[in-house]
């Protein structure tokens, strides 16, 4: 009897089990204590427990953006591993780098970055993540770099919002165990070699929390809640920078990046590489 209906109970069985399964995924809720009708967003959320980055979320590089100099984004610097995405910074053997990096100046190392291929609005984004040890910026963040057509014409800006940075072993002492939460705004022309020229002067722009820890020790969460009206940043569920939203009112898309910054913090120590950034989750919500 249970050899005839079996094949009818394996299927009773994994649909309840997917069921409660996706019914848990979409129960989770934002560690922040934050009021509303909170709904998680599949498109814009991943668990990371693939085998590999789902490309209809993801591009493993930025087809708009090569690297911070002296780094280049490189692909094979993307993994998921264990249910996490790592994002790796390397060190380049110079007999290894391409003459076309070499002459662009991406030619000491090799960096990581993961970008959404959808712009994402208002909502609250949260991501569970353990910063690289060495002294490279660790971040997450939303932006429009503008579309080609836009880039040059009076009046446009590209906008971003840092909903974290922090490095690893930082070289300078103020960035020792900093967080750094920020808003940006850049006029037209939106180009390399002007944008930080062209920076648009934002009241409350941003904040620095020194912490007792290493990002890089263990796991935070970082929480982010954007609305018409105001900003809001988390660091493990408390509430560390508020602003009004001024200007950041049309869609982003979402980042996750490591960045060698030269000129804020100096080069990391070659002792230190490679090293990696790990993400755990990222999650986003809509208040419906």
């Amino acid at each position: 009897m249970f050899k005839k209906f079996k094949p009818l109970y394996f299927f009773l069985f994994s649909s309840v089990f997917f069921s409660i399964k996706t019914l848990s995924q979409n129960n989770k809720l934002p560690i922040s204590k934050i009021n509303g009708n909170w709904v998680l967003d599949q498109k814009f959320s991943d668990e990371f427990n693939t085998s590999s980055i789902d490309q209809a979320k993801w591009w493993d590089f930025n087809p708009q953006w090569h690297g911070r100099r002296p780094a280049h984004f490189a692909r094979s610097n993307v993994k998921l591993r264990k249910g996490k995405l790592v994002l790796t910074a390397k060190e380049l053997n110079e007999k290894k780098v391409s003459a076309e990096n070499k002459a662009r100046g991406y030619d000491k190392y090799s960096t990581a970055i993961v970008k959404s291929k959808k712009r994402s609005f208002y909502g609250y984004y949260e991501a569970k993540a353990k910063s690289m040890s060495a002294g490279v910026c660790n971040a997450f963040w939303l932006y429009d770099p503008l579309d080609e057509s836009a880039k040059y014409i009076d009046g446009e800006y590209s906008e971003e919002i840092d909903i974290f940075e922090v490095f690893g072993r930082a070289s300078k002492k103020e960035n020792h165990r900093a967080y750094y939460a920020a808003v940006h705004r850049y006029e037209t022309p939106y180009v390399e070699s002007l944008v930080n020229k062209n920076k648009y002067k934002l009241e409350n722009r941003y904040r620095k929390l020194v912490v007792d820890y290493d990002f890089f020790s263990e796991y935070h969460i970082y929480g982010f809640l954007w609305t018409p009206d105001e900003l809001i940043w988390f660091l493990d569920g408390k509430e560390v920078f508020r602003r009004k939203n001024d200007f950041f009112k049309r869609p982003l898309y979402i980042v996750f990046d490591a960045e060698i910054m030269e000129t804020w913090d100096g080069l990391p120590n070659s002792n230190d590489l490679p090293s990696s950034f790990y993400v755990d989750y990222v999650r986003v919500w809509r208040n419906e």
